[in-house]
C-alpha cells in the first residue's frame, strides 16, 4: 500500500471504504454463472430466480443456499472445490473498473482522502481485483470476509477497515450495492452509499444514505455533505 504523504482533505469526509464485488468490479454476474455452472454440471437445478438473493452473501453461505434448492444431494464443500478452480482465473482475466471508479478515486487521492475495500470475497480474489485494477498504490487498508467471524451483514468486515484505515468511523463513508452490505455498514457505525446495479435494484437500501447509479454520480463534495449530515456517524 502507498504511503506517500497527500494533502490534508478539505471538510469532514475522512476515507472512503468500497465494497468490491459490484461497486469497484462487475464481478457479480461472473460469479453466479460459476455458481450455477458447478451445481448444473452435477445435476442440480440453478434457479435463475435465486440468484439475486445471493448478491451480498459470503461464498459459503450463497453455495449452500444454491446446493440445498439445486433438488440434488450436492456437497457444498465438493461445489467450493470446483467453484474456486474455475473462478479466479476467469476473474483475472475479465476484472474490469466499474464506471466512475477511476474518476472518484483519482478526486479522492487529489483531496488527500484515504480509501479501504471491505469485502466478503477471499483474499485471493480481492489481490485478484486489486492487481488487475492497479488499486494497491491507493488503497490505505484492505479487509477481507475470511478474516473475520461473521460475514455481512454483521460488522465484522467493516470493523476490521475501519481499524486498518485507522481514521474511526466519524467522517467515513462506505459504498455498498446490496442489502447486507448496507447493514453491514451502518451496524459498524458508518454512513453509506448504496449503488444499486443490475442485480441489487430490488434490494432494500433504506438504511443508506444516498443511493445512486453509479460511481459517476459522486466526487469528494457530495460524500463530504453526507458526512456533515451526521459528522459523528450513525449512532455516533
Amino acid at each position: 500500500m502507498a504511503d506517500d504523504p497527500r494533502p490534508a482533505s478539505a471538510g469532514q469526509l475522512r476515507g472512503v471504504i468500497f465494497d468490491m464485488d459490484g461497486v469497484v468490479v462487475d464481478s457479480e454476474p461472473l460469479s453466479l454463472q460459476t455458481i450455477a455452472q458447478v451445481v448444473t454440471e452435477r445435476g442440480g437445478a440453478a434457479d435463475a430466480a435465486l440468484f439475486t438473493g445471493l448478491i451480498g452473501l459470503s461464498l459459503d453461505e450463497a453455495l449452500g443456499i444454491a446446493a440445498g434448492r439445486s433438488g440434488r444431494d450436492l456437497d457444498a464443500g465438493v461445489l467450493r472445490g470446483a467453484y474456486d478452480e474455475l473462478y479466479l482465473p476467469r476473474l483475472r482475466a475479465t476484472a474490469t473498473p466499474t464506471a466512475g471508479l477511476g474518476e472518484l478515486i483519482g478526486a479522492l487521492r487529489a483531496a488527500g482522502v484515504p480509501m479501504a475495500l471491505a469485502s466478503s470475497s477471499r483474499l485471493a480474489e480481492i489481490e485478484a481485483v486489486v492487481a488487475a485494477l492497479r488499486l494497491g498504490p491507493v488503497l490505505s487498508a484492505i479487509a477481507s470476509g475470511e478474516e473475520v467471524a461473521q460475514p455481512k451483514p454483521a460488522p465484522d468486515v467493516y470493523l476490521l477497515a475501519i481499524e486498518r484505515l485507522g481514521a474511526g468511523t466519524a467522517g467515513v463513508v462506505a459504498i455498498e450495492d446490496s442489502a447486507s452490505g448496507v447493514a453491514a455498514a451502518s451496524a459498524a457505525g458508518l454512513r453509506c452509499v448504496a449503488v444499486r446495479t443490475v442485480l441489487t435494484r430490488e434490494h432494500d437500501h433504506g438504511g443508506a444514505a444516498l443511493t445512486v447509479s453509479s460511481l459517476a454520480e459522486l466526487d469528494p463534495e457530495v460524500l463530504d455533505r453526507i458526512v456533515r449530515a451526521d459528522p459523528a456517524g450513525i449512532g455516533g
